[in-house]
């Protein structure tokens, strides 16, 4: 199996950034590259629900939640259908407190294996869920806790006209 992971240290508490992602329909609210999750109903009987999401690229994709865990801050899911060449992919995303700061360290974990004739890929596949997907929703997850930017000019910095 291949990995891909990424990580990131969120200036907020473990709780209040749990809230932030643990809905499996919050994607769009953090991650850039995201335009809409929606939910999807499933076929049959099955352990969790559905979303298709549709990214900036138009790209979409089908993920089933696998795992819903609150107390350890986690869940899961598989993707099902999408552009990606791979099978028998699952991640999971983390979020846990750093408790000698108050921050909060979150990860994105996922595991997979190419799809037949694309296994000279793994490499590339790994990086680029990593960098294109992972690494950037982590980062826009972060940036929703930033203080809004001051629209006064620090002393000794006036606007020049």
């Amino acid at each position: 199996m291949i990995e891909a992971y990424a990580s990131q240290l969120i200036q907020a508490p473990a709780d209040v950034v749990w809230d932030r992602v643990a809905g499996f329909d919050s994607l769009p609210r953090w991650h850039p590259g995201i335009v809409s999750s929606e939910r999807v109903a499933r076929p049959g009987p099955g352990a969790g629900p559905l979303r298709r999401l549709t990214l900036r690229d138009g790209a979409v994709y089908l993920e089933a939640r696998l795992e819903l865990d609150a107390h350890a801050r986690c869940y899961a899911y598989a993707l099902l259908e999408g552009p990606l060449p791979v099978r028998d992919f699952r991640a999971k995303l983390r979020v846990t407190p750093v408790t000698a700061t108050g921050q909060t360290f979150v990860e994105w974990h996922a595991t997979f294996a190419p799809a037949p004739g694309h296994e000279a890929e793994a490499g590339a596949l790994s990086q680029r869920i990593r960098d294109e997907f992972f690494a950037p929703g982590l980062t826009g997850l972060a940036h929703t806790f930033l203080p809004p930017r001051s629209r006064t000019a620090a002393p000794g910095m006036e606007e020049r006209h």
